[in-house]
């Protein structure tokens, strides 16, 4: 049986809908910054230190970070899934496309960052 949450969150008040709603909002800003934390660190480990780690290092590094980035934009995109329901909810305004919109820009990000983790090994390496 699966969760009907737009059936769960009409049967709410408006102090909770309100209460959940910073609540996830709070989650979502969480997960993104700690994405945005771990993006840059990697690409400055991409410029810094990429030509002097192996290639098992590097493939090990780089395979952390996916698990570590996917994670985070799953948690996000849930998290904007949930936020963009309950403000429709509330305020009757229909943000949809905002989930789609935090997917596609956390998944490019974290795909650029990969290719700039080979390009700047390369460059070193040659």
């Amino acid at each position: 049986m699966e969760f009907d949450l737009e059936g769960f969150i009409k049967e709410l008040t408006n102090y909770e809908l309100l209460d959940s709603y910073f609540l996830i909002r709070n989650a979502l800003i969480s997960d993104v910054t700690i994405y945005m934390t771990i993006l840059f660190a990697y690409i400055t480990v991409a410029y810094f230190v990429s030509t002097k780690l192996t290639k098992f290092q590097a493939i090990s590094i780089s395979i952390l970070y996916s698990i570590f980035a996917l994670y985070m934009i799953s948690s996000a995109h849930t998290a904007s899934q949930m936020l963009s329901t309950i403000g429709f909810v509330i305020s009757g305004i229909d943000s949809s496309w905002e989930p789609t919109l935090i997917l596609t820009i956390l998944m490019v990000s974290w795909f650029f960052s990969i290719i700039l983790f080979v390009q700047a090994r390369r460059k070193g390496i040659s």
